[in-house]
């Protein structure tokens, strides 16, 4: 009995730790800056070079997604009939075709350790190119782009900017983040099970899952989240086991779906309804309703078969920078976190290139060289 009261004392206490942590943030339709935005953002850059630095091999991957599985050539294909309201950036002209690069990877920011089997968030990422309009960052000298970043999930598990820069000071030590002391009020439960949700098993092709902006973003006027969903439903969505897969097994299944067939994936949106509550820009952690906010269908991203295998095109894969902040002001990032990833970005991007002495490359030329099948 005397435990049934302990047990149930600690549960009540995590339950109201986390109905607290729930009605911490005010759903709001524009941006409020912290005091401490400059000092945050000069955290973050130091933070994210260091991070790069302690992770390199011979050669200095990503400070998060480090190992990709490949980029693709790909067409972005603005809907014939997408509706005049969302008409706005990349989507203002109906039946517009963008050349596309994808880039599919895992999350984890070690290359030693980033292998397939294991438990990891999976990204994929778009780079539109052929832009109208002037963009509010860019990385390619020659051509503006627009870039659309995804993972595998629709939450993440660091709610704010000192809690990211935390995170990235310590990447190792999740027991520290999650709990960071004694105190069940200062424990990071939400974000535990966002972790979960983020950090998952392998799915069965990296073709699978949904892909989310988890973020948010403005469409015009609108603020909005996107994801990316597969135009039909796949074969089995089971996760699988290590024993059936290698550290590189997705990129070989990816080899081999992607020699026999193309594959497709459409992308929306979702409005952000501060009716409804719990449609935060600044708190990743938490989900928009899709009841309340269903995705809208904008564009088609079709993925041609291919073949992928080339040493130079991987070379070019790792020299290719993406970024949210590589977008068209009608598409401007919202948030604390997007903000955030506007110093390190740009920090990591910079010091591997400069460590690797390579350039960006010209990403529209080399996608005309053409596609191989």
């Amino acid at each position: 009995m005397t435990k049934d009261i302990k047990y149930l004392r600690v549960v009540s206490v995590l339950v109201l730790a986390a109905v607290l942590a729930a009605c911490s943030d005010v759903d709001v339709s524009e941006e409020v800056l912290r005091d401490d935005e400059v000092e945050q953002g000069e955290a973050t850059e130091a933070s994210f070079r260091k991070l790069v630095e302690d992770y390199r091999t011979a050669y200095v991957a990503r400070g998060a997604h480090a190992k990709a599985h490949a980029c693709l050539r790909a067409y972005f294909d603005v809907l014939t009939d997408i509706r005049s309201d969302y008409r706005y950036g990349v989507f203002a002209e109906p039946g517009r075709r963008y050349k596309t690069w994808v880039r599919f990877s895992n999350g984890h920011y070690d290359l030693n350790t980033s292998q397939d089997y294991e438990n990891d968030a999976r990204g994929m990422a778009l780079k539109l190119m052929e832009i109208t309009g002037q963009p509010l960052e860019q990385s390619d000298a020659n051509n503006v782009t627009q870039d659309f970043l995804m993972a595998n999930a629709p939450v993440f598990f660091v709610r704010n900017m000192p809690d990211y820069n935390f995170f990235v000071a310590n990447p190792e030590n999740l027991n520290a983040f999650f709990f960071p002391d004694r105190n069940p009020f200062n424990w990071r439960i939400r974000e535990l099970f966002a972790g979960k949700r983020l950090l998952s098993p392998p799915p069965a092709s990296i073709l699978d899952p949904v892909y989310y902006s988890i973020t948010p973003y403005k469409l015009g006027p609108r603020n909005i989240k996107f994801a990316a969903r597969p135009c039909q439903q796949r074969g089995s969505t089971a996760p699988v086991a290590e024993e059936h897969g290698g550290a590189d097994f997705l990129r070989e299944q990816l080899q081999e779906e992607l020699g026999e067939t193309a594959a497709c994936y459409i992308f929306q949106v979702q409005e952000q309804r501060t009716d409804k509550g719990g449609m935060s820009l600044d708190d990743a952690t938490r989900e928009w309703s899709e009841q309340d906010a269903p995705f809208v269908p904008l564009a088609t991203i079709t993925i041609p078969q291919q073949d992928f295998s080339a040493t130079e095109q991987a070379q070019f894969c790792e020299n290719l920078s993406f970024a949210p902040w590589h977008a068209l002001p009608e598409h401007r990032p919202l948030g604390q976190l997007n903000r955030l990833r506007r110093h390190a970005y740009p920090a990591s991007s910079g010091y591997r290139h400069e460590q690797n002495q390579a350039d960006v490359p010209d990403a529209l030329a080399y996608w005309e060289l053409g596609i191989t099948n």
